[in-house]
């Protein structure tokens, strides 16, 4: 009995390690990409498109899919909170000088002109939905935190 409880956490143990998950894997696709880390969108921009469900979302699966669409330029992924907890978000344009604004666990990625020699094929697509104003309620919020001065600086 105990063989068999060590054989099935050694099992569990295997597949959970090549499943792709939020947390301690290294970024596959990132060399693809031109990576802003703590960086989002200025709040004038709205994205195209944005997961149905950002938890079952991972960083891979998200520059995947940017990378499999045509007008996709630019992808922000992070942790942003709330119900949401994580956000994939698509843009087919965006102001290079004005669009990475300082945001903590959000990261910017713009798509590379050269082609990606990394093959995708074993990382699915992630379900898209037409982008509403939660995206631009959030950054707005963050961005109105980020100009409030500090009590505690005097």
């Amino acid at each position: 009995m105990l063989k068999f409880a060590l054989f099935l956490a050694l099992f569990t143990t295997v597949a959970a390690w090549n499943r792709q998950n939020h947390f301690g894997n290294p970024c596959y696709l990132c060399s693809c990409f031109t990576v802003y880390t703590d960086r989002d969108v200025a709040v004038p921009l709205r994205p195209y498109a944005m997961a149905i469900d950002g938890y079952d979302t991972t960083e891979d699966r998200c520059l995947a899919t940017c990378q499999r669409d045509k007008r996709c330029r630019a992808a922000v992924y992070g942790m942003v909170g709330g119900r949401s907890v994580f956000t994939c978000e698509f843009y087919e344009r965006f102001n290079t000088k004005s669009a990475p604004v300082y945001t903590t666990y959000v990261n910017m990625y713009m798509k590379r002109s050269s082609e990606c020699p990394l093959p995708i094929s074993h990382l699915s697509s992630i379900e898209m939905i037409p982008a509403d104003n939660s995206s631009l309620k959030r950054r707005a919020k963050i961005e109105k935190l980020i100009g409030r001065k500090n009590p505690f600086l005097g």
